[in-house]
């Protein structure tokens, strides 16, 4: 029985440890800490590394956070973004006893008189240094044995090469690269403290969900591969659906009887807004040529396909209104295969079907005489036949299009 109660207030100890491990620090009066700065401060040079052994290298541990994506351009690959760097090392010439103080265990050192490490952007869009902000007045926390936290975040622009092949479902793969600038990995080692992630306050992008694939680490640098898919739900509303509802009214002309007087001028209009609409999308699109989007590919053909549609419109409507006889016996075979054969026949060609079937089906379009059609009736066959093949050559493409992003991302 006491062994038991005595495993429970162990688990019960070991817990607090856990949440309350990390001790307060303690600065205890004003006083104090103006003597201790000045104590710490006294001789101090920000230009020498801070290791008794200066032939030893400096460990300084490293982790980055990303914040907010401010922009991405996908022409350009320039990505600009907010991240946080933690940095903490052991500084081997600050050290006290906190009873000489107060009891004191922590102390703000000003970040301007205190060596740090020179952490910059090896892959930068600019010229200018890791984070452009000013350290005059800025303060880190060190405690009594040394150890130094310094936290620092601000604008990164950074350089990705942009693929926009498969828009509006593209993803992008980008490389941060964090290196200590002025010193060799002798000097200052980094050591990968924890691995880069999204803050619990990072705040979502509209456009761009960002996701962080790998951290590696080697003595002088931290590389970050990342990953940005974009969010295609409000361009598929506002551009898939768009095109798939004028390409719908574009193929139905051919359902349109041409008695009405309305398809020409049905499949003009079909025609410009449709061009207009791409028009307006072409401003959407990214504007490049390596890669170019396959969207852009389609968006072509299929206005291409729009083109074909009013030409062969035309060609309907001018064989409907023909008058004079069909003489042409492929003619009469693509009529009675499309299904719009006349039934009026000669009685000789009633007999001789059922005298010789074997010779019937043996018949070539050359041989059929005896069938009467009418130009009406061509224009119905090609009616049907031109509906099924731009239905084939809208679909098509669109559908596989988005197959093979389906499978591919």
């Amino acid at each position: 029985m006491c062994s038991t109660w005595f495993i429970v207030l162990g688990f019960i100890y070991f817990s607090k440890c856990i949440v309350f491990g990390a001790e307060t620090p303690k600065f205890s009066t004003l006083q104090q800490q103006k003597t201790l700065q000045d104590k710490m401060l006294n001789g101090y040079k920000k230009t020498l590394r801070p290791v008794l052994n200066q032939d030893m290298p400096l460990i300084v541990n490293v982790s980055f956070k990303f914040h907010t994506i401010q922009d991405y351009n996908e022409v350009s690959g320039l990505f600009a973004f907010n991240g946080g760097l933690n940095l903490s090392w052991i500084d081997e010439s600050i050290f006290w006893n906190p009873s000489d103080y107060g009891n004191a265990t922590a102390a703000r050192l000003p970040i301007d008189e205190i060596w740090i490490p020179n952490i910059g952007v090896r892959n930068p869009a600019e010229s200018e240094e890791f984070m452009e902000i000013e350290i005059a007045g800025f303060t880190v926390p060190a405690t009594n044995h040394g150890l130094i936290n310094l936290q620092i975040s601000g604008l990164i622009k950074i350089m990705c090469e942009p693929d926009v092949t498969y828009y509006p479902f593209d993803v992008h793969h980008c490389s941060l690269t964090l290196a200590v600038l002025n010193y060799e990995s002798y000097e200052v080692k980094l050591q990968l403290a924890k691995p880069a992630q999204a803050m619990h306050t990072f705040t979502e992008n509209g456009q761009w969900a960002i996701s962080v694939l790998d951290t590696m680490m080697t003595d002088k640098a931290m590389e970050i591969k990342l990953e940005m898919k974009r969010k295609s739900s409000f361009l598929i509303v506002n551009l898939f659906l768009p095109v798939l509802f004028l390409l719908s009214i574009n193929m139905v002309v051919f359902l349109l009887p041409v008695e009405s007087g309305e398809r020409i001028s049905f499949s003009i209009t079909s025609f410009l807004s449709f061009a207009v609409f791409i028009t307006i999308l072409t401003e959407k699109v990214p504007q490049t040529s390596n890669p170019l989007s396959v969207l852009s590919i389609i968006f072509a053909f299929q206005l291409a396909n729009s083109t074909m549609i009013l030409i062969c419109n035309v060609l309907v409507i001018n064989i409907y209104h023909r008058s004079c006889d069909v003489i042409s016996s492929c003619t009469v075979a693509f009529v009675r295969f499309m299904g719009q054969k006349s039934h009026e026949k000669k009685s000789l060609s009633v007999v001789a079907i059922k005298i010789k079937p074997a010779e019937d089906r043996r018949r070539s379009c050359e041989d059929i005489v005896d069938e009467k059609v009418t130009w009406k009736e061509v224009a119905y066959a090609f009616d049907k036949l031109f509906l099924f093949i731009f239905i084939c050559s809208t679909l098509f493409p669109i559908i596989v299009f988005i197959f093979y992003v389906t499978f591919e991302t």
